[in-house]
């Protein structure tokens, strides 16, 4: 048993060192015949290019959403049933638009008897100005007494006094009827609808949502390694993904603290959309706000230049005997059309930019 066991191993190590020779016999056979055909290959026409530092700015980059700058959640200062709404989500209102009415009946009988009461008490008052009037005349004659006099002009300030308190209570009561009608504050959008028709509308409660798409901003979270780098007023790019755009913008707030916004810090961006078509913006659009500050000096190279095998890459240097030689590199971030170069390529190399044909490590190559 035991022997038929090592039989079956030596037979299964042998078949896998036979096919490890058969791979490396065909990656030198394959590197091989690459090397005949470089060797053998005409010269390229290549143009070249000399790696050089450059000094860049660093940009930094925060997250943060897109919000309009001016918004509101509108309420009512009285309760009573929600009688109806008059918009919907999304809607575009002017400014002075009913939106939404709460049942007042009640508020027009308190109305109705502040009236009444107006009009009892200016009667009073008519009648006690003259009493005041005829008093006054018989006292400039020496026909009424002081006390007399004092009464009259006390009853007179009494009955004004009645009349400015019912005046009081009207303006009580127009203010309530204000508040039973929800009124857009200015032009904008609908954005929410915090409740029903039949509701009970309750001092405070949220209503309705509104906000004016005219300006946007987006509120970045900002770490607190490089709060102290921001500065009031300083020129921002934010970038949205959504949208593919990207458009200035301007530092207008910063919040030094974090502890009442869940431990991070923000910052207010407003946007400069004034040529920009701004329907297309809404509100929770995910942004990134780029911001400058400092310099670093990189290693930049085409990213034409760059060649990829598998997980590797590399960039083909112009060798001095006029050959291409393959260096692998290490790549880091992407800057427009350029990309940094970590290591592999050192300053003031000249390496091949584009070339004619195919090209490959140890070919001939005329620089044009």
């Amino acid at each position: 048993m035991n022997s038929q066991i090592s039989m079956k191993t030596i037979q299964t190590t042998k078949s896998k060192l036979s096919l490890l020779f058969i791979v490396v016999g065909l990656i030198f056979t394959s590197c091989n015949n690459e090397s005949q055909e470089s060797i053998s290959a005409e010269p390229l026409n290549v143009q070249s290019s000399v790696a050089q530092l450059k000094v860049i700015p660093v940009v930094h980059d925060f997250s943060g959403n897109l919000e309009a700058e001016r918004k509101s959640n509108l309420s009512t200062r009285i309760m009573g049933e929600i009688e109806n709404i008059y918009v919907r989500t999304g809607q575009q209102v002017n400014k002075g638009d009913l939106l939404l009415k709460i049942r007042n009946q009640d508020i027009l009988a308190k109305k109705a008897q502040v009236e009444a009461n107006r009009i009892e008490a200016e009667s009073a008052l008519a009648s006690a100005e003259k009493d005041l009037n005829r008093f006054e005349a018989l006292y400039a004659n020496n026909s009424a007494s002081d006390k007399e006099m004092d009464d009259i002009r006390t009853n007179y300030k009494m009955a004004q006094a009645r009349v400015d308190a019912v005046k009081q209570m009207e303006n009580e009561i127009e203010e309530s009827l204000r508040y039973s009608e929800i009124r857009a504050p200015y032009n904008g959008v609908i954005t929410g609808k915090f409740a029903q028709v039949g509701d009970m509308a309750n001092p405070g409660m949220p209503l309705l949502a509104i906000e004016n798409p005219a300006q946007w901003k987006v509120v970045a979270r900002i770490p607190e390694a490089d709060i102290a780098r921001l500065k009031l007023n300083d020129p921002v790019r934010v970038y949205l993904k959504a949208l593919d755009l990207e458009v200035e913008g301007q530092i207008a707030e910063i919040n030094p603290s974090s502890v009442n916004t869940g431990n991070q810090f923000e910052a207010k961006i407003l946007l400069q959309t004034d040529s920009y078509d701004t329907v297309d913006l809404y509100s929770g659009m995910y942004a990134d706000v780029l911001y400058e500050h400092g310099t670093q000096e990189l290693m930049l190279v085409s990213q034409n230049a760059v060649v990829h095998r598998g997980q590797l890459d590399g960039i083909y240097a112009l060798g001095q005997n006029g050959t291409a030689l393959l260096r692998w590199v290490k790549t880091g971030k992407t800057y427009g059309d350029s990309i940094e170069v970590l290591s592999g390529l050192t300053d003031g190399e000249e390496y091949i930019l584009n070339y004619d044909g195919k090209l490959v490590n140890g070919a001939l190559v005329v620089n044009q």
